[in-house]
């Protein structure tokens, strides 16, 4: 996981974080926290999130409904996900998300952030076919 961020300026270190604290980025020191009790598959989605807010220059931990927060966990699943091994994992697990997420090596919040993409994808495409 660790490889990901070879040269970029950004330093990555595991902490005890508090309680739903998965992780943090703090745009002052260019730091990344993720905490070190989350599984690997926690810790690598928790990761992706957080770099993208330091690409982005993000300053700071929002609430989960801000445009910010809401624009980052939909990058992360299209980042984490690729829809063909998604539509396979689907045909394996019917609606069983938590089989589904481990086969994609992703939480259950990155696949229901994408699952959610996507509906708001298909209503759009619904609404500007039928008006």
């Amino acid at each position: 996981m660790r490889r990901a961020i070879i040269g970029l300026p950004v330093t990555v270190s595991s902490a005890i974080l508090p309680d739903g604290l998965w992780g943090c980025y703090d745009a002052a020191t260019e730091v990344i926290l993720i905490d070190r009790r989350l599984t690997y598959t926690a810790k690598r989605c928790t990761l992706a999130h957080e770099l993208l807010h330091w690409r982005h220059g993000d300053t700071g931990c929002a609430n989960n409904s801000s445009k910010v927060e809401i624009r980052t966990r939909r990058q992360t699943a299209r980042l984490l996900i690729d829809p063909a091994e998604l539509a396979l994992a689907e045909r394996m697990y019917d609606d069983d998300l938590w089989s589904i997420a481990d086969e994609l090596n992703v939480t259950t919040q990155v696949l229901t952030d994408y699952q959610a993409m996507l509906n708001t994808s298909r209503i759009k495409e619904r609404f500007f076919i039928n008006a």
